[in-house]
């Protein structure tokens, strides 16, 4: 089981990457398109653009964790200040804004479904993106005091935060939107949205920067993420070639093999996106969905099978831990299923949403490779740098 999670996760790191390139690719053409008459309209175009963007996160990676370091106390700053940015001068400069009747009432529903239910939960997919990600705290904390403790408090504020700062963007954006049917038929509804709120193409071009500049910072440690965890899953010989992943270069021994090995697949897997301009949406719905496969297959297993016997550790959620547990599996599954319905109808071929062929694929071939090398050489985590060696690694 721990197997096939892996094989989720990194489905989901890898997901998640391409998601933030595709959109920063976005960000940018938006840009150019508001500051100039000529619109660059473009699918090769911005194909080309999330290439290079992922060519150049990854070499900023191969620098080293000092320059990730780096990067990381600039992002602190630079979310927090655009954040409050964005939520005060937004509403300021609109020229008008909606009632609190709509903004809180108002349902819109254009996808061609007639049950607004199913619309509600498909509609949910922006949310669950930003409900992943958290667990990453954990890999950062074993340097700090107390590190049984303090990683789980710290995932707590942090989805606390998370919600304090989301609904105040969302509430500053629903407050400020001039014309929501322009949004939904405009070809960059970002832009758009700061263009008639602020009524001036600058400002909403440094806008626009402000959240380019947050996903390329979120790209880079997505793309260091994605390979770390591809590096860690051949360390315990459980990819192809694990025997070349996990080879480690250079005088800081950086992961580099890995790190090309994600920046390849992303580029392949990018390639459809010439036959479905919405493709990208159905790999942004398989990075949510194996995120939550991999948070929660864990939890099945402990509620098969150490429901009773897990040991606590000095965080535990005490008798309230079992029944969030179930809580967490099922909505992981019912959240599973809504994000693989199509995003409208009636379904054809180019709106497909194909992520769970993608995800089945990518499981299939997990359970696959699993039979003809992972069940004879897994064994489990390796803790120790000289157990690796007794690993045998795929040639």
């Amino acid at each position: 089981m721990s197997y096939i999670n892996g094989y989720a996760y990194l489905v989901g790191l890898t997901a998640v990457v391409i998601t933030l390139a595709w959109t920063s690719a976005t960000f940018i053409f938006d840009i150019a398109n508001t500051l100039n008459i000529t619109q660059i309209e473009s699918q090769g175009a911005n194909v080309g653009l999330y290439i290079g963007l992922i060519v150049a996160a990854t070499l900023y990676n191969l620098l080293g964790l000092r320059f990730s370091a780096y990067l990381n106390k600039f992002m602190v700053g630079w979310v927090l200040v655009g954040t409050l940015v964005i939520i005060i001068a937004v509403p300021v400069m609109a020229p008008t804004h909606q009632s609190a009747k709509w903004v809180f009432t108002e349902f819109t529903n254009n996808t061609g479904y007639t049950n607004n239910g199913i619309v509600f939960f498909i509609g949910m997919l922006q949310a669950g993106w930003a409900l992943v990600g958290y667990e990453t705290g954990a890999q950062i904390v074993e340097g700090t005091k107390n590190a049984a403790v303090t990683a789980p408090r710290g995932i707590i504020i942090c989805v606390i935060g998370a919600i304090v700062q989301g609904f105040a963007l969302i509430l500053s954006t629903m407050f400020s939107i001039q014309d929501v049917n322009e949004l939904l038929d405009s070809s960059m509804p970002v832009a758009t949205f700061f263009l008639r709120a602020t009524k001036s193409p600058a400002i909403t071009a440094f806008f626009l920067v402000i959240l380019l500049v947050t996903q390329i910072g979120s790209l880079c440690n997505s793309v260091l993420a994605a390979a770390h965890f591809a590096w860690s899953m051949s360390r315990d010989g459980c990819l192809p070639f694990s025997g070349f992943l996990y080879k480690l270069r250079g005088d800081n021994h950086i992961a580099a093999n890995s790190f090309f090995f994600i920046m390849v697949i992303c580029i392949i897997i990018i390639l459809p996106s010439f036959a479905s301009a919405v493709y990208w949406q159905a790999i942004m719905s398989a990075a949510v969905i194996s995120i939550n496969v991999s948070y929660a297959l864990p939890l099945l297993c402990r509620l098969i099978w150490s429901r009773h016997t897990m040991p606590k550790g000095p965080f535990s959620l005490g008798k309230w831990g079992v029944p969030l547990n179930i809580i967490s599996v099922l909505w992981a599954c019912f959240f599973g299923v809504i994000l693989c319905i199509p995003s409208v109808s009636p379904v054809t071929p180019e709106a497909m949403n194909w992520a769970s062929l993608m995800i089945g694929g990518v499981m299939i071939f997990s359970i696959f490779f699993w039979f003809i090398s992972g069940r004879r050489k897994f064994s489990g985590h390796i803790q120790t740098a000289d157990a690796v060696e007794a690993v045998p690694a795929e040639k």
